[in-house]
This record gives structure tokens, sequence and C-alpha cells, in this order.
């Protein structure tokens, strides 16, 4: 035990110095942002719920010093309220798909969407993804050019604006926290060659690698992670870079770190996965110890050598005090440089050295015991919406047709289905954010034992609505039926049936 804790703490330290000995390299700042080639971009707003600072976004985009014949502007509008009147005006030359769900489809599916309607148009190199929250500066896109020609893949930096008045305590911790990783320790990753993790509220991918990777899952910290370790298997590290800024209110802030329990949790899932260096250091940062377990296990280690006499590490070398405190000075100067070139500065640092109290106080409240007892404190004051819909379906063996129900389950904007037949039910074990995923769930459960569940979606003359609008629950139907005139388009849903289905072998999502 005690020679995996001086491994561990041993590594870490190593891993430091080098960080801070990179970073006092100085940086050659890059002036002249000129570039043989003007990449032709294309510029992804999202925005949800209200409005905001839209307006002054698309101002700003709009009156870049980039070349205009260079650049198109694409306005996801996922359920805003009161969208702004001036983006509708034709004569600005917009892209605006407006999302009318009765609830918002989310970030991922609008950039899937959007990527998947793009992936075949010509002469377009890259996307520049943005919440709609942000501001950027008039060379915004001129200097995304720039780094195109150096990084497939990249995160500007984002600066918040009224930081020293807007928040609370634990709030400006975060913000502090964040700010470190991303000035000191992205930073000088970035130009080690190794990954950051992604923060999908605003990067720049090159579209030949989004068309390789795939479709966006961007629900939660942990799969933008993982979207992190899937760039990082194909060999390409996500850059953060300093000398592009975006800026945002502070009162829009968003740890995008997660904790140390979920970092672990990653990297238990995949580390047996690493296909090269590059992911499989990166899964190994997810266990880069806080300020705290620093203290604590070379206050152990020291304890230990100075009462024993020293540390015999896998029969290879000893390890004795002096040489751990040596260890533990360097660290100490390693962390003292970091926050220099962290832009870090007095009433900061008490702010950074809480950050481990916060990270341990998170731990604590969310222990599964103590989370399930206030979730349930919680679930038994919420009043929970929940809409329900039956539709009438055919099941068959192979054989027989038989005559069932299906009942369509919204819990608080997440998808259930139940199976009826006979007084039997079966209920979807998973809650879905889509309706076309729960009915996919309910289908694979009954091919399990033999039975095909024809509805449209499982019909091969079935065809998905994909601009986003209906939440993949409407569709049109290409069965061609006697009397149907060549181009008629015929609306459908996916849970509808009719005497016409054939079944296909995959279940197309897109």
């Amino acid at each position: 035990m005690v020679t995996l804790i001086y491994l561990y703490i041993t590594i870490f330290t190593v891993y430091y110095v080098i960080l801070a000995f990179i970073s006092l390299k100085s940086q050659r700042k890059i002036r002249d942002k000129y570039t043989s080639k003007n990449s032709n971009l294309c510029v992804i707003v999202y925005a949800s719920g209200e409005a905001g600072s839209l307006e002054y976004l698309i101002r700003q985009l709009k009156n870049q010093s980039y070349d205009k014949q260079n650049y198109q502007i694409y306005i996801m509008l996922d359920k805003v309220e009161n969208p702004p009147e001036f983006i509708f005006q034709t004569d600005l030359g917009l892209n605006v798909v407006n999302i009318n769900n009765m609830e918002p489809i989310g970030k991922s599916q609008a950039y899937s969407i959007i990527a998947e309607k793009l992936s075949e148009v010509p002469n377009l190199d890259a996307y520049v993804f943005i919440d709609a929250n942000n501001y950027v500066d008039s060379d915004f896109l001129e200097n995304i050019n720039f780094y195109l020609t150096k990084h497939p893949v990249f995160m500007p930096v984002i600066s918040y604006i009224g930081e020293d008045t807007e928040l609370n305590y634990w709030d400006s911790v975060k913000v502090t926290y964040s700010r470190y990783v991303t000035n000191f320790i992205y930073n000088a990753r970035t130009r080690l060659g190794l990954t950051n993790l992604l923060n999908s509220d605003v990067f720049v991918i090159q579209r030949d690698l989004l068309n390789k990777i795939g479709s966006f899952d961007f629900r939660n910290k942990i799969s933008e992670a993982n979207y992190t370790l899937k760039l990082a298997a194909e060999g390409i590290a996500v850059a953060s870079v300093n000398d592009v800024v975006v800026y945002r209110a502070v009162e829009n802030y968003d740890l995008r770190i997660p904790s140390l329990s979920k970092r672990v949790g990653i990297f238990w899932h995949n580390w047996t996965k690493a296909k090269n260096i590059i992911s499989f250091e990166y899964m190994s940062s997810m266990l880069v110890p806080n300020w705290l377990v620093c203290i604590l296990c070379y206050v152990f280690l020291l304890s230990h050598t100075y009462h024993f006499g020293g540390l015999k590490v896998l029969g290879l070398f000893s390890a004795g005090y002096y040489g751990i405190l040596v260890m533990a000075i360097m660290l100490v100067l390693a962390f003292s440089a970091s926050l220099f070139h962290a832009g870090i500065h007095s009433k900061g640092y008490i702010y950074l050295f809480s950050y481990p109290l916060f990270s341990i106080g998170h731990m604590i409240i969310n222990f599964p015991p103590i989370r399930a007892i206030r979730n349930f404190i919680i679930n038994k004051n919420r009043k929970h919406v929940i809409e329900k819909m039956t539709a009438d379906v055919i099941v068959s063996d192979g054989k027989n047709d038989y005559s069932c129900k299906i009942e369509l389950i919204s819990d608080d904007g997440l998808a259930k289905v139940k199976f009826i037949n006979n007084g039997k039910t079966y209920t979807t074990k998973n809650n879905h954010l889509r309706m076309v995923d729960a009915l996919k769930e309910l289908s694979q459960k009954l091919s399990d034992y033999g039975l095909s569940l024809k509805v449209c979606q499982c019909c091969k003359y079935f065809q998905h609505v994909i601009d986003g609008s209906t939440n993949m629950v409407q569709g049109n139907c290409k069965c061609p039926m006697s009397g149907r005139v060549e181009g008629d388009i015929i609306p459908t849903l996916i849970w509808n049936t009719c005497p016409n289905f054939e079944k296909q072998n995959v279940v197309n999502l897109f």
C-alpha cells in the first residue's frame, strides 16, 4: 500500500514539474494572423430558453474582420422564448433553424442535425460551435482561421465578465479553479501535444474529422469526456488556445470539469480501451489528485520513512526521507510557478485553496446513501408532470398477427413505453430523452422473444423527418401502395401501423 502511494504521488509530481517547466518557456505571440488560405467556416450558434445575448452575438459575428465570403452563420433556436426579430431579417443572410418542440431537444441533437445537413456541402472546411450566451471580438474568426492550420480541433478560452461583484463564495471557488485549469494545465498540456477535455460550449472542429468521428453526445460532463476519448482514439488531441477568447457574463458560469469521483469512473470504465499514448495518457490524467490529497500523501510518506528508515520500491531501489522531502519541495515550487502562469492573484489564492473542500463536500452529498435520501425528499415534494397516450399496434410471431396496445408515457419530459397484451404489461426499463428511442427499446425486447413490432418506425418504407421540429416522432411513408402518385408525401408517426408493413433489418434513427 505504501509503495502504491509513493508511485502515485511520484508520477504526479514528475507530471506537474514537467507542466511547470514547459510553461516557463516563453510562448511567442503571433501578431500576424495571416495564412495562405482563408478556410470556409460554418458558425453554428445554439440558443435555448431565453434569448439572452443572442442578438449581440449575431451582430458581432456579422461584423467580423474575416472575409464575409468565407463564413456562414447558422442559428439553432431550441425552443427559444421570444427570439429577437432581428435574426429573421432576410437581408442578413442568416440561416435560422427554429426548433419548437414541447421540450428542447438539447445541444447534442441540434448539433447532429445541422452537421448531418451540412455533411455533403462542398468547400466547407470547419465548424465553429458556440453557445448564444457568449460574446466575441471582431477578429474572432480570423484567429480561428489561423489556429486551424495548427489544430484539427481546439477550444477558445472563456473569460468571465462581472466576476468580482456577481458571485457568492463557492461560485468564486469554481470560477477560480476553472481559470487555473484553463490558463495553466490546459495550456501546458496543449504545448506538450496532450489532449484536454472538450468544452461543448465553444469549440472548433474540422469538417472531415467530424464526419469521421460521427454525431455528438453532449448530455453532460461524462459524455464530453467520452467524446474527447473518441477523438484521442483517432490520435487527435483537443487543444486549448489562449490566443482565441470568448466572453461570457459570469452569471452564466458552468463548471465543465468533472468531479474526482466521476473522473475515477471514466478511468475505470475505459482504461482497457486505450488505443494509443494520447488516449492512455488522457485517461491516466483523470486520476490527478488535488492539493489536499498531495499533502496527505507526502505527510504519510515522510512519517513512514522517518520512523522506518526508508521504503523499498518494487525491490528495485530505496526511497529515503530526504529524497521524498526533495520531491515535496519540487512540487511546491512547481505549484508556485503555476499560480503565476495561471494569472491567479491575491484573493484568488483563497478560492483556489478552497476547491478541494468544495470537491470533498460534493462527494459527500453524492455518496449513494446520502444521495438516495436527498432524492427521496426532493421527489416527495416535487410534482411530476406525466402525459400518456395509447395507440393500437400489431405484433407478429412470423405466422400470425396479434392486436395489442402501447402506452406512450412522458414523465417530466423523459419517455417510456408500456406494452399491453391481454391484460399483461411490460414497461421499458430506461428513461429516454426521445420517444423514438423508448420505442426502439421495446421493439428490441420483443425481438428477443421472436416477435416483431409492426409500427412505422420498424418498417422499411418509413423515413424520419430530421429537421428537428418534431423530435424524431414524425416521418414520411414511402410505401408504393396502389393509387399513390409519384412524388406524394404521406406523413405518419413512429407508432402508426398498417397492412403494408415490411420489416427492416436495422432501425434507422436518422
